[in-house]
């Protein structure tokens, strides 16, 4: 070999070599995923490159993860909507981009085990750059197994909040909590599990941390105090007439609908739907308003200033979920409320709130008793206000006559 092919040699092997440590892309992990993740057809009815632009509303929750002055996440969100992709990508945006140490938490170890197999294990496969640093779970002594991925700089634990060993003794940079509020009370006999996992925190000033949940009983909800405590972030669309920002929610949506009985089962046929704005009131169809400009509004701004950002999302603005569906799933729920419960968690995107054993206005109505009393000729309709309290209530009688006009 001549000495200027020595040099050659040489020079493409100190090339190689500095590949090596050329420092990662800087990405957000919006950009990642798009560069990067592919969905497994085994998880996604839509398998393939990651698009950003299916989801917009993700974007700014992915890209939160990546902002410096962001220390923690809180998402409270529908069903199928997207979060749990919105925590396999930022999974991914560490393991390739910042990695560290991780504790990844789902309700109950079973949990855990079933989104390993079903949703880690196969994005992992089907993406490269992750694939080149996570080894194959079938290679002996890997560092990947059911429960645990290891990879350059960082290692994936991945656990349920009733295993208070994970929670109390591996330290981490990255907490990642799924489904909050169906978490354990507590972790065996250690206590709160959340406060746990963000004890193994404590030594990493860079550390970050992101709890997600569809919501579920109003008052006994972890993911609504961890919401009101951060920025209060809705996702909000733009009104096609008088331009204001309305986040879209059930009360605002007016619907037609009818109503059959087959083998003395009811069935309903939605005839229309739309959202009436709360601001100028004008009529718009859904089509319109999926098409409508749309951005996330902080009702707590100043919770950034803390590094707590906090974001509620319901069905509404999902590209996989028609306004049909879920009126008519709110009908089908009419009469039951444990049905209605899941409507409101899982469509509504809203807590649960009881409210007695009354299930509609009829039943209400259906308790009026003949009340006998002695009244002046021109009242024509007598109410009562009652203000309940705990120990006691408050009672104003009024008639009213035919001006309208009340008399206490």
């Amino acid at each position: 070999m001549s000495r200027q092919n020595e040099i050659d040699s040489l020079n493409n092997t100190f090339v190689r070599a500095v590949k090596n440590f050329k420092p990662p892309e800087r990405l957000t992990v919006s950009q990642w995923a798009e560069k990067n993740r592919r969905l497994s057809p085994e998880s996604s009815a839509e398998a393939g490159p990651w698009r950003n632009e299916r989801t917009p509303y993700l974007v700014d929750i992915m890209d939160a993860f990546t902002d410096p002055k962001v220390n923690k996440l809180t998402v409270v969100a529908a069903s199928q909507v997207g979060k749990s992709e919105v925590e396999l990508n930022i999974i991914g945006y560490i393991i390739d981009q910042d990695p560290g140490s991780t504790i990844y938490v789902q309700p109950t170890l079973d949990d855990a085990r079933k989104f390993s197999r079903l949703r880690i294990a196969p994005m992992i496969r089907d993406s490269k750059p992750l694939r080149k640093k996570v080894s194959d779970v079938k290679t002996r002594d890997s560092g990947n197994t059911i429960l645990q991925k290891s990879f350059p700089g960082g290692m994936l634990t991945i656990t349920g909040s009733n295993s208070p060993s994970a929670l109390a003794s591996t330290p981490a940079r990255y907490i990642i909590g799924d489904e909050r509020d169906r978490w354990a009370s507590s972790a065996g006999t250690e206590g709160d599990p959340w406060a746990l996992a963000e004890a193994r925190q404590t030594t990493f000033y860079n550390a970050k941390s992101i709890e997600v949940s569809t919501p579920t009983i109003k008052g006994a909800s972890n993911i609504e105090n961890g919401f009101f405590a951060g920025t209060q972030e809705r996702w909000c669309h733009k009104c096609p007439d008088c331009g204001e920002y309305h986040n879209i929610v059930f009360d605002n949506i007016h619907f037609e609908h009818e109503v059959k009985k087959v083998r003395n089962k009811k069935t309903y046929k939605v005839k229309s739907i739309t959202w009436v704005c709360p601001s100028c009131g004008c009529i718009q169809t859904e089509a319109t308003m999926k098409k409508q400009p749309a951005k996330w509004i902080a009702e707590n701004p100043d919770a950034y200033l803390k590094g707590h950002r906090s974001f509620w999302l319901n069905a509404f603005s999902s590209p996989w979920t028609p306004w049909e569906k879920i009126v008519t799933k709110f009908l089908e729920a009419q009469g039951d409320p444990e049905k209605l419960k899941v409507v409101f968690n899982t469509l509504l995107g809203e807590l649960w709130e009881d409210r007695g054993d009354l299930e509609d206005e009829d039943a209400m109505l259906s308790r009026r008793e003949q009340y006998d009393a002695e009244l002046p000729d021109d009242v024509l309709v007598l109410t009562v206000g009652v203000d309940t309290q705990d120990t006691a209530s408050s009672m104003k009688w009024s008639g009213m006559d035919s001006t309208a006009k009340r008399g206490a």
